[in-house]
């Protein structure tokens, strides 16, 4: 290979590394070929103290990962089992295609977590056949129970035992949620947010099952409006 030719091979690399784009992170909890050791699953306190919390864990089945509990373990409270991701990315925005059964379904984002694998406190989201709902838990390790403080409620329809798909995008000021074809719920922080690098999945009082979680390269939530182009001026 002489000069010129070497040159030429030089600048077809730089453009081509320039030319590349980071592609979307895709799971799927179908058939069990995703990539376990990515995920960690971690326990929850319920709202009130309880002996001994249950090792709950997600049951693989053919289409996708899901939580069940018993009617006792839900009048317990002892009735969440949650997955933590990291993302590498404290802004980001992330898909998660969902079912709800008799549970509550959720995400949550900038999870804080105990050495011994509880949570501790995130920003989390939970559809219900009549609403979606934004809190912030907080747990008491004293008290070895969780809190949770209303943020933000929707008051919108999802039938049961159908998949649904919720994305939430989030920053160091903000944090913006969408089921469906709903509106875009955003929360603004007072103050800056400063979120970790961890998202996840959160199967609660009853039968969720989870299909998918994408996390995206290009954001598609917007954090404020936009005018659409018949009303340009």
């Amino acid at each position: 290979m002489n000069l010129r030719q070497m040159s030429a091979a030089v600048v077809f690399l730089c453009l081509a590394s320039v030319t590349v784009k980071a592609a979307d992170v895709m799971v799927d909890f179908a058939g069990g070929g995703w990539d376990k050791s990515k995920w960690q699953t971690i326990k929850c306190y319920p709202g009130k103290a309880v002996e001994k919390l249950k090792d709950f864990e997600f049951v693989q089945k053919p289409e996708c990962i899901s939580f069940d509990c018993t009617a006792e373990d839900a009048k317990r409270g002892d009735d969440n089992c949650l997955m933590v991701y990291d993302t590498g990315k404290n802004e980001a925005e992330f898909e998660v295609v969902f079912e709800s059964g008799k549970g509550h379904p959720g995400i949550f984002i900038s999870p804080e977590i105990s050495a011994d694998g509880v949570l501790l406190k995130a920003y989390c989201v939970f559809v219900a056949d009549y609403t979606i709902a934004a809190w912030l838990a907080q747990a008491d390790p004293v008290l070895k129970s969780t809190s949770y403080a209303p943020l933000v409620r929707m008051s919108r329809w999802q039938a049961m035992f159908q998949k649904h798909k919720i994305i939430c995008r989030y920053n160091k000021k903000s944090f913006a949620i969408k089921v469906d074809d709903s509106d875009t719920m955003v929360l603004y922080f007072s103050k800056e947010f400063n979120p970790n690098t961890k998202i996840g999945i959160w199967g609660c009082h009853g039968q969720s099952n989870f299909y998918s979680v994408a996390i995206k390269e290009k954001p598609s939530l917007l954090f404020s409006a936009v005018a659409p182009d018949a009303v340009k001026h």
